[in-house]
């Protein structure tokens, strides 16, 4: 058996993840000036080596000089705005924190949001429940062996996720976790690849009005030929007629809810540049 299996991975996620948390953590301060990661990784924002915000990103040096800007920066505003109610740290420009970061093939979320729960963070709080607690500790190279090995690992969770049943989509149990969900239409056609942090609640979301979910827009727009209309100044609904038509279409899909504990983002990535759904856009393309 593969030390490292697709099956392996999910079912060992805080080990690994305690050990990236570790890699991470203990990687020099540096600024933005000398972070040339291009690719895809995670970054810890600290103050006076305390840790205030935990963040992943497919461009890492383009995300951090986004941080690291006034006008753009998440974890900045939340500093100012927090700080203003419950001080958690003397006012101080955005210029003295510092950052620490790694490159990251597979588990990029998963690194975030087992650090907002386990360092934790004083500036993050959107995905505060989604990881268990769990000891942050140096699991003597786990973490760089399926680094490494990411390639077969999205391989091999391609293969379990094409393999799992499909159902019926109002007849689909609505599983309580984070992973995938893959969507068919009544030809037997993937359409549609999403990942969330809660797939059953995504599944609700997508199953009423069209407002929140892109999934019921692109049904709505590019296979039912229906426009948006504006509210708030976005083109995010339709008619209750236009929006009764695409619950029904959805009645003729299938889909599978697949739990991923570790690399949903990575996953969902990797399955929709190879196998290009239709009603994708991000990562659609070479």
């Amino acid at each position: 058996m593969n030390k490292f299996s697709w099956d392996i991975i999910q079912k060992q996620s805080d080990e690994i993840l305690s050990c990236g948390l570790n890699k991470l953590k203990t990687q020099p301060f540096c600024d933005t000036s000398t972070v040339n990661e291009k690719g895809f990784g995670n970054y810890l924002i600290s103050l006076d080596k305390i840790p205030f915000y935990v963040g992943e990103g497919k461009e890492l040096n383009k995300r951090l000089k986004q941080q690291f800007k006034s006008n753009t920066s998440t974890f900045y505003k939340n500093f100012e705005k927090l700080n203003s109610i419950n001080p958690l740290a003397k006012p101080t420009t955005i210029d003295k924190f510092k950052i620490q970061f790694i490159s990251t093939n597979i588990g990029r979320k998963e690194v975030e949001e087992f650090g907002i729960v386990n360092l934790p963070t004083k500036l993050n709080g959107f995905q505060l429940y989604k990881r268990k607690r769990f000891d942050i500790a140096n699991q003597k190279g786990l973490w760089d062996a399926v680094q490494e090995n990411f390639a077969k690992n999205l391989k091999e969770g391609e293969n379990e996720i094409l393999k799992s049943t499909f159902t019926s989509w109002f007849a689909a149990k609505l599983v309580r976790s984070a992973g995938l969900y893959l969507v068919k239409d009544n030809s037997n056609k993937l359409i549609y690849i999403g990942e969330s942090s809660d797939i059953g609640e995504r599944i609700k979301v997508h199953s009423g009005r069209t407002y929140f979910s892109a999934l019921r827009r692109h049904i709505g727009t590019d296979i039912l030929g229906f426009e948006l209309q504006e509210i708030k100044g976005k083109k995010r609904y339709f008619s209750e007629i236009a929006d009764r038509k695409v619950t029904e279409f959805l009645k003729t899909c299938e889909v599978t809810l697949f739990p991923v504990a570790f690399g949903r983002y990575e996953l969902e990535e990797y399955l929709i540049k190879k196998h290009r759904p239709l009603l994708n856009r991000k990562d659609n393309k070479d």
